[in-house]
């Protein structure tokens, strides 16, 4: 039996992409899952928390970190799919890069929210001498 396993083995194609595919999709959704939750999170935080925070900023630099290798998955994934061009189900590579942007532009907007313009000012009139009504001219 030992030799059957050998020989099937040595004649079976091994195609990774077939393999890792499904591994692929898990850690992208976990990834942009883990993303979106952050996000939610933190909006959710803001009125508890500055944004100012040290262990918040650490936490949204580490999420911004993850989001720039999922890119450099992305990246991967749609040189590879180029490659094998005439597949009937492709990933939606333009799609996932827009998730991961928004997320990203989430964090962005959470951590410098604009500022209001400063006030306008009304101008001071400058003339405080009136004349007294009852008062002989």
């Amino acid at each position: 039996m030992g030799s059957t396993l050998c020989h099937r083995y040595r004649t079976r194609p091994y195609n990774v992409t077939d393999r890792n595919r499904s591994r692929i999709r898990l850690a992208l959704a976990a990834a942009l899952t883990l993303g979106v939750m952050a996000q939610a999170s933190l909006f959710q935080a803001a009125s508890a928390a500055e944004p100012r925070d040290p262990i918040q900023r650490a936490d949204i630099a580490l999420i911004e970190k993850q989001l720039q290798r999922i890119d450099r998955v992305i990246n991967r994934l749609a040189a590879r799919q180029q490659q094998q061009a005439g597949r009937r189900v492709i990933l939606d590579v333009d799609r996932l890069r827009s998730d991961v942007n928004d997320v990203r532009n989430g964090l962005r907007a959470y951590l410098a929210p604009p500022r209001l313009p400063p006030r306008q000012p009304a101008p001071l009139s400058g003339q405080y001498l009136a004349q007294d009504p009852g008062a002989n001219p």
